[in-house]
């Protein structure tokens, strides 16, 4: 038996994982493309200003992302003027990330379609079932570190 016929007859948790992951990041997506932003942009920015300034690896810590994926996505959120980074005195290699007014600004904006996009997978699975989801993925999590 190979490999793909192990996935395609086994309920793999990791392939069902990414499929769901890949389908809700789609649907934050499009519920945020009137404000211009991706989920991952937003997550990124909320992140920075519920901190007022952060490092790239503590923000990497934060979001589980890899040093390159978050260079690559705070570098973009700087083109576009959403934050600002800095050098920290005391340690050349660290650089402080800090959210700019027009980041501030664009987080206030996408912030209700967050809101509504949320609303939506809550109620369509219920206060409840959706408690159980969240302490299901925690548990998951937990169970691979």
């Amino acid at each position: 038996m190979s490999m793909s016929d192990l996935l395609v007859e086994t309920n793999c948790a990791c392939t069902s994982l990414r499929k769901t992951t890949r389908s809700i990041t789609q649907f934050y997506d499009r519920m945020l493309r009137p404000a211009g932003l991706r989920c991952t942009q937003l997550s990124l920015l909320s992140q920075i200003s519920g901190r007022g300034t952060i490092t790239f690896g503590e923000l990497g810590e934060r979001l589980l992302m890899d040093q390159t994926t978050v260079t690559r996505n705070v570098d973009n959120l700087k083109k576009l003027g959403y934050v600002s980074i800095t050098n920290c005195e005391n340690d050349a290699r660290k650089k402080y990330i800090t959210i700019s007014a027009a980041g501030a600004q664009k987080l206030a904006e996408a912030a209700p379609l967050w809101r509504e996009a949320h609303a939506r997978i809550t109620q369509g699975l219920g206060g409840e079932r959706y408690d159980e989801l969240m302490a299901l993925l925690s548990d998951v999590e937990r169970l691979v570190e």
